[in-house]
C-alpha cells in the first residue's frame, strides 16, 4: 500500500510505501514502512527520484517465506529489459527488517520454448506470489516470467508462453474490438498457477468474433494449469472448456445479460472457482457472478447497480484479501 506525502514535497516520487500484515490471535496488525528503491535507468535521469522510485502493482510482488509467525516477507521489483536479443531483467529485493535493497542486475531469462523461437517480451501487468518460493509476472500479451526465489542470492528467471493466441489484425470481423479484460491468473496451491481465458467464438464453432446475432456475444471460458518447476520441462494443461450456452442455461442466471464475461478473478481458496463481471452498459448495471468451472455450476450472483460505463473498461476494480 502507498501513502501520498505532503503536497509541499518536491520529490519526484511523492509516495511512501508500506506492507500491511493483518492481525491474528497471537499478534496485532502491523504496518511496515519500506525504504526507497534507489534504482534509476539511464533513460530516467532527472525523471525518477534517485532516493526511491514508485513501486507499482504490475512490477512489484510480495512473497511470504516461512510460517505465519516466524516467517519473513520479501518485496521484489523486476525491471524487464526486452531490448536485448533474448532478454534479461534486473531483480531488486528488500527483506523484512532490512533497510537495504539487494540488486541482482542483468539476470538472464531462460526460455522454455528455446531461444531460437523466443519472441520479444512485453512489460508486466501483474505480479503473483505462489507458495513461499515462486513469484510470477504476467504480461498483457504472451509474457509469463517465473522467478525462483529458493536461493535469494541468485534468483532464477524462466519464460513460459501463455496459452493464448497472439493478436492477429485479421482475427476480428466487422471492426469488432478485442474483448474487455478477458484473462487472468491466480495461484493454484503452493506450486502451480491457474490461467483463465475468455475467448470469443463464432456460432459455427470456429474461434473468433462475429457480428451475426448468434455470435456477437458468444464465448468460451478455458482454465489452464501450469505446475511450476525449474528442474524439468513444464507445460500448460487445459482443465476444461465452458461454453457460454452452458453458463446461460445454469439455474440462477435468469435475468443476467447474455453478453461477454469480463475481468475473471481466480478464488484464493479454490482455483476452480472464478469470479466474473457481467456488464450491461444499456442498463447501466454490473453483476458479479461466481462460477465453479470444473463442476460448471453458478455459485453466486450479485448486482452492482449504477456502475457500468461504455467508456470505462474497468468500471469496478475488485480485489481479494485473505485474512490470517
Amino acid at each position: 500500500m502507498a501513502r501520498r506525502r505532503s503536497s509541499s514535497s518536491t520529490a519526484a516520487n511523492p509516495y511512501d510505501h508500506f506492507v500491511y500484515r493483518s492481525g491474528g490471535e497471537a499478534r496485532r496488525p502491523s504496518l511496515t514502512l519500506l525504504s526507497g528503491l534507489k534504482f534509476v535507468r539511464d533513460m530516467e535521469e532527472g525523471l525518477v527520484d534517485p532516493n526511491g522510485r514508485i513501486l507499482l502493482d504490475e512490477d512489484t510482488g510480495i512473497l511470504w517465506r516461512g510460517d505465519n509467525d516466524d516467517g519473513e516477507f520479501l518485496v521484489v521489483w523486476m525491471d524487464l529489459r526486452s531490448h536485448t536479443e533474448h532478454g534479461v531483467a534486473n531483480v531488486c529485493m528488500l527483506r523484512s527488517g532490512s533497510s537495504q535493497w539487494e540488486h541482482n542486475l542483468s539476470v538472464p531469462i531462460v526460455h522454455e520454448e528455446g531461444e531460437d523461437v523466443m519472441r520479444s517480451l512485453s512489460g508486466a501487468d501483474m505480479a503473483l506470489p505462489v507458495g513461499d518460493r515462486f513469484l510470477c509476472w504476467v504480461g498483457s500479451r504472451h509474457s509469463f516470467i517465473l522467478c525462483d526465489m529458493a536461493d535469494l542470492s541468485s534468483p532464477k528467471l524462466l519464460h513460459v508462453p501463455l496459452p493464448w493466441l497472439p493478436w492477429d489484425p485479421d482475427y476480428y470481423t466487422d471492426d469488432l474490438p478485442p474483448l474487455t479484460d478477458p484473462h487472468t491468473m491466480g495461484a493454484a496451491g503452493s506450486s502451480a498457477v491457474r490461467f483463465v481465458g475468455i475467448e470469443p467464438r463464432c456460432c459455427c464453432g470456429g474461434f473468433g468474433r462475429c457480428s451475426c446475432p448468434k455470435s456477437r456475444h458468444a464465448f468460451t471460458v478455458t482454465p489452464w494449469t501450469l505446475t511450476l518447476s525449474m528442474d524439468e520441462p513444464i507445460a500448460w494443461v487445459k482443465d476444461t472448456v465452458m461454453d457460454c450456452e452452458e453458463l446461460w442455461a445454469l439455474s440462477g442466471y435468469e435475468g443476467i445479460p447474455r453478453v461477454h464475461l469480463q475481468s475473471p478473478m481466480v478464488c484464493l481458496d479454490d482455483p476452480d472457482v472464478v469470479w466474473f463481471k457481467v456488464v450491461s452498459c444499456e442498463e447501466n448495471k454490473e453483476w458479479m457472478i461466481q462460477v465453479d468451472t470444473r463442476r460448471k455450476a453458478l455459485l453466486a450472483a450479485s448486482l452492482v447497480q449504477g456502475t457500468a460505463s461504455r467508456w470505462r473498461s474497468h468500471s469496478c476494480d475488485f480485489r481479494q484479501a485473505k485474512l490470517q
